[in-house]
């Protein structure tokens, strides 16, 4: 048993973070002791379970339960149901929907950024040419006035953004790996 167990647990450090794999650990060591308990021979318990297909079918639930809070776990989990959806044959259709829409929203937030970066550009170049146009003092002090708020009005935008893009990439996680499940559950029930 133990074993199987330190196998089952290199299969999930692969996929999962620590506190994951302890959790999935002690499930999978109570479970086998419940059934040694009732009588049966380890070499049949054990045939039951393959170390690597509880490590991939784990994949849609620790996904699901993950906090998914910072830009770090909304990658690595992300790329975890990318690898689960487009290597099982069963949910390529999900894994190609789930990766156009990632690119599209890829796209979209890409753009976004590059025209914050643009309007930043812009107004530090027309503030040059404001200083080198001999303007006023009054309408030197309007126009750095007016920069200033648009620059803190994009800064406003940029983070609201940002925010949106954790909130909406935690959402599309959990809303695939929902549909995953459920496709594999639609699957088994065949």
């Amino acid at each position: 048993m133990k074993t199987w167990l330190k196998e089952l647990e290199r299969e999930l450090r692969l996929r999962f973070y620590v506190n994951e794999v302890s959790d999935i650990i002690s499930f999978y060591e109570e479970m086998i002791e419940d059934r040694l308990a009732s009588g049966e021979d380890i070499d049949d318990i054990l045939s039951d379970y393959d170390a690597k297909e509880i490590a991939k079918s784990m994949t849609t639930d620790v996904v699901m339960k993950r906090a998914n809070d910072t830009y770090q776990a909304v990658a690595k989990s992300s790329k975890q149901l990318l690898k689960f959806l487009l290597s099982t044959p069963l949910l390529l259709p999900i894994g190609f929907a789930y990766v156009i829409i990632l690119i599209v929203f890829g796209s979209i937030i890409f753009s976004l950024g590059v025209a914050i970066l643009a309007s930043t550009f812009a107004i530090a170049v027309v503030l040059i040419n404001m200083f080198q146009a001999g303007l006023g003092q009054n309408e030197i002090i309007a126009f750095t006035g007016a920069a200033l708020i648009g620059f803190s009005f994009m800064t406003f935008i940029l983070i609201w953004i940002s925010k949106a893009t954790l909130y909406i990439s935690k959402e599309l996680i959990e809303l695939f790996s929902k549909l995953a499940k459920k496709k594999e559950k639609n699957n088994e029930s065949i």
